[in-house]
């Protein structure tokens, strides 16, 4: 572990000491967490490997994918756009557009609605990446194929890493400029993010590392604004920085800030598990005190992130990571933040509660398995009808997990990626201990 900045403290919050632990069980390279208290970074660590293959440790200034991070930083362009009056956040995006054609299903979508997901944008293809010097789509064209609505504009939450690809294009096509040059000169320069950029710079890196604990390769997508940040835990803790309340910063007006950070829908699905609401790219919550939270997180091949900020108090945290394996370890971490802020733990802690469930399963498959193996070992009485269900219910329980083993991703290994595997061991053993009950001698009438 490592002490970072020149603004940070040596000494860590008590919390810390357990990071290093939790890594380890998690299977996560490296990780940097910045802590941030009145509104500006009090003590930063860096804790692991960037890169386990040449035996580099992390950095406190290590440069990372920061994903959906992207998101909230985006958002911020674009209401420095409407707040010097080349954005219209309620207008129809049609207005702006010049290098693509909404469909007409969709002609009333508004910036507005693609900064809160309630513009019914499917989520798109989180899985086309690029080698950074290679060939890829334009961004018109991207949009053209990954395009699709799911549900009336306006009408409710539904995630979407196309719609903030959308709103990038909008973005270009009003100002007439890069999206990666405004975003710099208007939002990165101007709060402090000095190594970050929307663009690949070719700057040294650590290795990212995916749900297998396998390296991967450096990528672009063909969109930026909803995942395509490159920046260091000091850029992104500068960013928090930033969205405090009374914090001294010359991009937007205070009321611009409030209107990124208030509630414009609400949040369902799996997303509800952590979030109450979604505001302008930020997801907010309640804390268990009444204080307004506002938080983001990403996760991408091999990266993962996440800001968590309450405004009022100038409280606020930022995690990255090098691996995509790291869900478990970022509930961690805010769980003892909440703890040392005297809340109840914040919404994205839920994701500890699968772990609890797996050992549970855990626990069960073992008892199953154990004693079907010694019950089929006695000659009983079962009807033809169980015998079958007991096969068919042993049978699935045994191929699920050689099922789940053959995919690229599952939302399984993201937040059970130290259980996940003993999970699907001991399900197979109880499906072998209900599929021999069903085999069993029957015993004579």
């Amino acid at each position: 572990m490592a002490a970072g900045q020149d603004d940070a403290p040596t000494r860590a919050p008590q919390w810390a000491i357990e990071i290093p632990t939790r890594m380890a069980a998690d299977g996560v390279p490296g990780a940097v967490v910045v802590l941030i208290e009145g509104g500006a970074p009090v003590w930063t660590g860096a804790f692991g490997m960037a890169d386990q293959a040449s035996d580099t440790p992390m950095t406190a200034d290590a440069l990372f994918r920061v994903e959906s991070i992207s998101k909230p930083v985006t958002a911020w362009g674009a209401m420095r756009l409407a707040e010097t009056g080349r954005l219209d956040l309620d207008a129809p995006i049609d207005a702006c557009l010049t290098h693509w054609s909404l469909p007409e299903e969709a002609a009333g979508i508004t910036p507005r609605m693609l900064l809160s997901h309630s513009a019914g944008v499917d989520l798109g293809d989180y899985a086309a990446r690029f080698p950074p010097d290679g060939p890829r789509p334009g961004l018109p064209e991207h949009i053209a194929q990954d395009f699709s609505l799911i549900a009336a504009p306006g009408t409710r939450f539904s995630y979407s890493d196309t719609g903030f690809n959308l709103l990038e294009l909008v973005i270009e096509d009003c100002t007439g400029e890069d999206f990666a040059l405004f975003m710099a000169r208007e939002v990165l320069a101007p709060l402090g993010m000095a190594r970050a950029s929307f663009d690949w710079t070719g700057e040294p890196m650590p290795t990212g590392h995916d749900l297998r604990g396998r390296p991967v390769a450096p990528y672009v997508y063909p969109g930026r604004a909803s995942g395509g940040l490159f920046a260091t835990a000091a850029d992104i803790a500068h960013f928090a920085a930033a969205g405090m309340a009374g914090a001294e910063q010359s991009v937007l007006s205070p009321e611009g800030v409030t209107a990124l950070h208030r509630p414009e829908v609400a949040v369902g699905g799996l997303f509800g598990f952590a979030a109450q609401g979604y505001g302008l790219g930020h997801f907010t919550e309640v804390l268990s005190d009444g204080r307004a939270a506002v938080w983001h997180g990403g996760q991408g091949y091999g990266w993962m992130s996440h800001i968590h900020l309450v405004p009022e108090s100038g409280d606020g945290i930022v995690i990255l990571a090098n691996s995509q394996r790291a869900w478990p370890l970022f509930a961690a971490i805010l769980r003892a933040w909440s703890e040392s802020l005297g809340v109840a733990p914040v919404g994205m802690t839920r994701v500890l509660w699968a772990e609890t469930a797996a050992r549970v399963a855990i626990a069960l498959g073992l008892l199953i398995g154990a004693f079907g193996l010694w019950r089929a070992t006695r000659p009983g009485r079962r009807p033809r009808v169980a015998r079958v269900i007991l096969g068919g219910v042993g049978a699935a329980l045994i191929l699920w997990p050689f099922w789940a083993a053959a995919q690229d991703y599952l939302f399984l290994f993201s937040i059970l990626p130290g259980l996940w595997s003993r999970l699907g061991a001991t399900s197979a053993l109880a499906g072998v201990g209900l599929v021999a009950l069903a085999l069993s001698p029957q015993r004579r009438r």
